[in-house]
């Protein structure tokens, strides 16, 4: 027995980087699946006359299922065994993506996006404790998070990259089928190069009560916030499905205290440097997953790129995302995490600040300094913050407090999006119900407010030069509401900035 664990560590050893490559692929495609959608969200709205509500779901509904079931994942990762529970999640993952690009409706669209939210819940966590296991070196350490970070990143700022290519040549289907073939690849890699160590023995079940709660909290949250703007903030359903959210989150904490095996483990956030981090990394989530939603549509509504044009010119984000990210081992010896943390969120947030002064009269070259601020500061952010947080854990609780660390950064990117869309929805609806022609609309006004896309299809059916006019107010309420949008992003930061300031322990002090 002793001889069979020498050779499985030293083959363990052996491949590490081999079964790095095949986690990082499958956290890209991942993280892909979080951004690839907004350059098709004109498409959709075109095509299968989607609303905003119904945009913002085909996003969020991913966002929730993967944010919800993430904890209820982590111990699933210390009870199945980790190198097991990444490929069932890339399985499910990848046939919900064959089901998603073959429906035909924005309602069954929105279910196969939450369902294969269930297959990234179930392979990202596992992710982070396989590597955090695989590399035990100091320095391999720092560089193997830095590259989990990189393709995290990287995945998100490609994902628009690759949704124009694919639409230039093939249907909107195809953001999702491109995911099959490479599920089946690290399905097939990952049975030979991952270790497949028998799972730890854990005491008590799953916490399934405590996935229901957290989940249905999210959803009931999301759908007030998206619903609000075309509803009313006072709406009787939107005011209940908020407070029916809040008093079930506020079960969920009680629940959690109390359960003997917790999906979140609360003792975690006493660490001072953990619960900073995974603030910080929310935050700016939710501010980068908002940003994203609405400069997609920016380029496509206002700047009249197509979606391979729009792909291309968000490319310069990831470049400099993976210029950051592998810069962030260098910065962190010589800054070391703080300081190199608030490096990172001092870029973002200038980014925002530079975006948020873009108008309906500008150039795509008024975005290049403002995207370019946000790469760089991303890429050194999360590999900072990510070490930070898993440093910060006991052994023991790498399953679960990679768990919880993911798992609030999807809640942000929900959020995010959830916040943002209804921020620029509310501006864009305000604009054009002010507008001196909205009475002349008629049956059209209900078409108009969904969307600027529903705003182009009602000027087809008016007068040349009413038309026009609806076209330039749709423009001018879909700019109000970025502008809007985009400040928001920038206080987020800059609220984050203010928490690793006077929260976050120096170095020396962790």
């Amino acid at each position: 027995m002793p001889a069979t664990v020498v050779i499985t560590t030293s083959r363990t050893h052996r491949l590490r980087w081999w079964a790095l490559a095949v986690l990082t692929l499958g956290l890209f495609m991942a993280s892909l699946d979080n951004t690839i959608l907004n350059v098709a969200l004109p498409t959709l709205a075109r095509e299968l006359q989607a609303s905003t509500d119904q945009l913002q779901w085909t996003v969020d509904a991913y966002q929730v299922t993967y944010a919800g079931l993430l904890l209820v994942a982590g111990g699933l990762v210390d009870r199945w065994g980790r190198s097991r529970t990444f490929l069932a999640g890339t399985a499910i993952f990848g046939g919900f993506s064959l089901i998603a690009g073959l429906v035909s409706t924005t309602g069954l669209l929105i279910s196969a996006r939450a369902l294969m939210g269930v297959g990234a819940a179930l392979l990202a966590p596992s992710t982070l404790a396989l590597i955090s296991s695989l590399f035990s070196n100091p320095k391999e350490r720092t560089v193997a998070f830095a590259l989990w970070s990189g393709a995290n990143g990287a995945g998100g700022a490609v994902g628009p990259v690759l949704s124009g290519l694919l639409l230039e040549h093939f249907g909107w289907g195809s953001v999702f089928l491109i995911n099959v073939p490479v599920a089946v690849v690290i399905v097939v890699l990952g049975f030979f190069v991952l270790p497949h160590s028998r799972p730890h023995p854990v005491a008590g079940g799953v916490d399934y009560l405590g996935a229901v709660l957290s989940t249905t909290a999210l959803a009931l949250i999301c759908w007030a916030v998206i619903s609000a703007p075309g509803l009313g903030v006072t709406n009787p359903l939107v005011l209940a499905a908020m407070l029916g959210g809040l008093g079930v989150l506020g079960a969920f904490v009680y629940w959690e205290s109390r359960v003997a095996v917790p999906l979140l483990r609360l003792s975690l956030f006493k660490i001072r440097t953990f619960s900073v981090a995974v603030g910080v990394a929310g935050l700016v989530t939710a501010a980068g997953a908002g940003a994203l939603f609405v400069l997609t549509q920016y380029l496509q509504f206002i700047l009249d790129f197509t979606p391979m044009q729009t792909g291309i010119r968000v490319l310069p984000v990831a470049a400099a995302m993976l210029v950051g990210a592998l810069s962030a081992p260098r910065f962190i010896h010589h800054l070391q995490l703080k300081r190199t943390v608030l490096v990172g969120l001092s870029c973002v947030g200038l980014g925002y600040g530079w975006l948020a002064t873009t108008t309906d009269n500008s150039a795509f070259a008024h975005l290049v300094p403002g995207l370019l601020l946000f790469g760089v500061g991303a890429g050194l952010l999360v590999p900072a913050a990510t070490q930070a947080v898993m440093d910060a854990l006991p052994p023991d609780a790498t399953g679960g407090g990679s768990a919880t660390n993911t798992a609030l950064m999807q809640v942000g990117s929900a959020l995010g999006v959830a916040v943002i869309g209804s921020l620029l929805a509310a501006r864009y609806r305000g604009v054009l119900t002010a507008g001196a022609i909205w009475d002349e609309l008629g049956d059209l006004q209900s078409t108009a407010l969904e969307s600027v896309a529903g705003a182009v299809r009602a000027a087809e059916q008016l007068s040349s030069d009413l038309g026009a006019q609806l076209n330039h107010l749709a423009e001018r309420g879909f700019v109000a509401g970025m502008e809007a949008s985009l400040w928001v992003c920038a206080f987020s930061v800059g609220l984050a900035v203010v928490c690793v300031l006077f929260l976050y322990p120096s170095d020396r002090h962790r």
